[in-house]
């Protein structure tokens, strides 16, 4: 039986799909007017890792995930920079895209732009009017929660997040109180617009949609009226996410919004959430100068995805070391040559390749719980390398190709060795005869590499590549 945490109810409870063997799923993404840090980068890995693992349990997975791209950072960024918001957006979009490639996120399903509903999310905003759960005041339109019934009790026990994240505080709502809403708790649908700000013309006049309304309209417009997870950081969860349900179960009258709601912890930074708030935040693409993009995922994932996890330069370096661990060893059994035995080692090695599939799906079954997962991946690691290296003992056929049957499943579940093939064949052996082929097929692949960063405009990894070329003697230009 699989169980996940519910942060509507505060506990783990069985995991049930509206559709058999389909999960609707939606996560909140970026609002796009700057660079992606770590923070960015633990939630996309998390929710990355929940729909792995349900496409291996046999779900097929519609995740949705959205670019928030108006909002009033982004205006106010462009505005600084003297730049139209569409292009400032446009910008961090492609850079953010870049940064989920380099870490291996899979494709979603759909990936809108709240400015392409805008049409449907005026629509949606009627209807609340003319269902009495929303009203127009001085050309803004704003929800009444008095007319939402269990509002208040919508993650009511809000307290419980102190204990689960220290570093969790109660946002502010970002709506601005412009001294016309019927009460304070009010929040807002749609903004009247203001001299600078970008609008859209709506019965109401001249404006532009409201944060939360934009993530409600997405997920029931790609994905129905009620979905099986939504998904976000811990931040969201009040008021975003209380707002959501309280204005998509109005719209839509049903008794939820999603029937499970997933929330990611946070990245500390000398015990203080990591954000662009506080200044003390740390770009991908600074990490990726110094760590590979799968040492950075590994990092992610040895926290569980609900709790904190405090980004060190010993933290990272930890990571590596286990990853080059779990790497060497791969490499060393990929270039064994293999000898017709039958031992009772090597049947008892088999045996805990079985064991520890079981492990993992034992964790992963428990909400997801990587930290689990990783440890029962490194019990194995210790035991091939005891068996095979420190006593240089052969290995079967049968072994070899079940060893690389799991690490391959392995792959489907974390996303950890992209391009596994191409590592062993490039990386470490040298049991290949062509090397000055190789060298010209690997220079090929930084080639195109370098290309693919430089249209993403990832110029700073782009240049490290030419720069490290440039130092061993192999000199790059660009034109």
């Amino acid at each position: 039986m699989m169980r996940v945490y519910n942060s509507l109810s505060f506990t783990m409870e069985e995991f049930k799909t509206i559709n058999p063997k389909e999960v609707l799923m939606y996560v909140c993404g970026p609002t796009v007017y700057d660079s992606p840090h770590l923070g960015h980068a633990k939630s996309a890995v998390a929710f990355d890792i929940v729909r792995r693992y349900l496409e291996y349990k046999g779900f097929e997975v519609k995740l949705v995930k959205n670019y928030t791209d108006i909002d009033d950072k982004i205006i106010e960024r462009a505005n600084e920079r003297g730049i139209d918001y569409k292009d400032l957006s446009e910008k961090y979009i492609k850079e953010y895209e870049g940064i989920m490639n380099l870490l291996n996120i899979k494709p979603n399903y759909k990936t809108p732009r709240a400015t392409e509903i805008i049409d449907f999310m005026i629509d949606v905003i009627q209807s609340l009017i003319e269902k009495g759960f929303a009203y127009e005041s001085n050309s803004s339109v704003y929800f009444s929660v008095k007319k939402c019934e269990n509002y208040e009790t919508l993650f009511q026990n809000i307290e419980r997040l102190e204990e689960e994240n220290e570093n969790y505080e109660i946002p502010l709502n970002r709506d601005p109180l412009f001294g016309d809403k019927y009460d304070e708790k009010d929040f807002v649908l749609w903004k009247k617009w203001k001299e600078g700000e970008p609008y859209w013309e709506s019965p109401w006049g001249k404006g532009r949609p409201g944060w939360h309304i934009e993530c409600s309209c997405m997920a029931i417009q790609l994905l129905g009226k009620v979905i099986d997870i939504h998904g976000g950081g811990l931040d969201l969860k009040s008021p975003h996410h209380k707002n959501e349900i309280a204005q998509s179960i109005a719209y839509t009258g049903e008794d939820q919004f999603a029937n499970y709601f997933l929330h990611n912890g946070f990245v500390n930074v000398d015990n203080e959430k990591m954000s662009k708030s506080l200044g003390n935040f740390f770009l991908v693409t600074d990490i990726l100068k110094r760590f590979d993009p799968m040492v950075i995922r590994l990092f992610l994932i040895t926290s569980h995805y609900r709790h904190s996890i405090d980004y060190t330069l010993d933290n990272m370096q930890q990571a590596e070391r286990i990853y080059n661990k779990i790497l060497n060893t791969i490499q060393k059994i990929y270039e064994k040559e293999t000898v017709e035995i039958d031992s009772k080692d090597t049947t008892s090695l088999i045996s805990e390749i079985q064991r520890t599939k079981e492990d993992i799906i034992i964790a992963m079954d428990d909400d997801f719980n990587t930290p689990n997962a990783i440890a029962a991946i490194l019990t194995l690691v210790r035991k091939v390398n005891q068996y095979i290296f420190s006593k240089n003992n052969n290995i079967s056929k049968e072994f070899k190709d079940k060893f690389f049957k799991f690490i391959n499943e392995l792959n489907d579940i974390f996303g950890i060795f992209p391009n596994l093939k191409n590592r062993l064949k490039f990386g470490m052996s040298g049991q290949f005869d062509e090397k000055d082929d190789l060298i010209n097929q690997l220079l090929e692949i930084l080639k195109v590499t370098r290309k693919e960063l430089r249209e993403r405009k990832l110029y700073e990894l782009s240049d490290k590549i030419r720069d490290t070329l440039n130092e061993m003697g192999i000199k790059i230009e660009d034109n």
